[in-house]
């Protein structure tokens, strides 16, 4: 490696800016976890790193703590005030789908409450079931300051499509409504609940770096511009285990109904329930 001028350091900054473009369109390459290499939370870094965006950013880490500053202005003009212990870098953030999974999501109430106050005859009624599709999306790490939801949610969607295309629902929240028919028992009240079947796709973030650069000595003479590097260890996709956004919504079916399970729940009516 060898000491760059200033207006090496910016030319190769602009070319940066160039080559990540075309980079952010490519598939992302084997990524490296670097969770436990380093002395501070690597599960913070990622998920302070990459709040959703997908755009190259140039950051400040302060490697004592692990905590990081976006840079807006000139790489080179704005580190030379640093201290020896800040190192910075440039890249961007892509969202991978890692793992994916079903789970039973909670019963609810879909229907009205049918009342039979009678003491012989079984009480049929055709009514009307709405079922609510819904969507959400959380991360591992507390609290959601900075984070692009909005952004966030798309980029988790083109995701999943590919590979959950026609049976995954990700939407703002929507109903569906059918018709049944429910036959409640004398002196019993009833109703139907909906036991859905829910899908959570995970996604870890993967920051790709593409320049790296730390003092020499500390005395601010020189700096070392490493491109494609995480720390200069020789990788530059670099994510961590414990940090991650899933993605929860319903699974569906061809029709887009949400698939699941209609329970009809009936209980003994009191004579409050009745009215006498």
């Amino acid at each position: 490696m060898r000491k760059l001028k200033k207006a090496t350091m910016v030319a190769i900054g602009l070319a940066a800016s160039l080559t990540s473009a075309v980079a952010l369109a490519a598939p992302a390459s084997a990524e490296t976890n670097i969770r436990g290499t380093e002395s501070w939370d690597t599960d913070k870094l990622l998920m302070t790193l990459c709040t959703g965006n997908t755009g190259l950013h140039n950051w400040f880490i302060d490697t004592r703590n692990g905590s990081v500053v976006r840079n807006n202005i000139d790489a080179d003009q704005a580190s030379l005030k640093t201290p020896a212990y800040v190192e910075q870098f440039t890249g961007y953030c892509s969202y991978p789908q890692s793992s994916s999974w079903t789970w039973a999501g909670p019963q609810t109430q879909i229907s009205n409450q049918v009342m039979n106050c009678g003491y012989r005859v079984t009480q049929s009624e055709s009514i009307t079931k709405s079922i609510t599709k819904t969507s959400t999306t959380t991360n591992s790490v507390g609290g959601s300051a900075g984070v692009e939801w909005n952004i966030l949610k798309d980029v988790l969607s083109v995701q999943a499509t590919a590979s959950y295309e026609h049976t995954w629902s990700w939407s703002k929240a929507s109903t569906w409504t059918q018709s049944d028919s429910l036959s409640v028992p004398p002196r019993t009240k009833a109703q139907l609940n909906f036991a859905p079947l829910m899908r959570t796709v995970r996604s870890n973030p993967i920051f790709h770096v593409t320049h790296y650069m730390w003092e020499i000595g500390g005395d601010y003479s020189g700096k070392w511009w490493v491109p494609n590097t995480w720390r200069g260890r020789g990788y530059k996709d670099i994510k961590s285990y414990g940090a991650y956004y899933d993605a929860k919504a319903n699974v569906i079916n061809p029709d887009g109904s949400p698939v699941g399970t209609t329970i009809a729940l009936d209980h003994p009516a009191s004579k409050a329930d009745c009215g006498f």
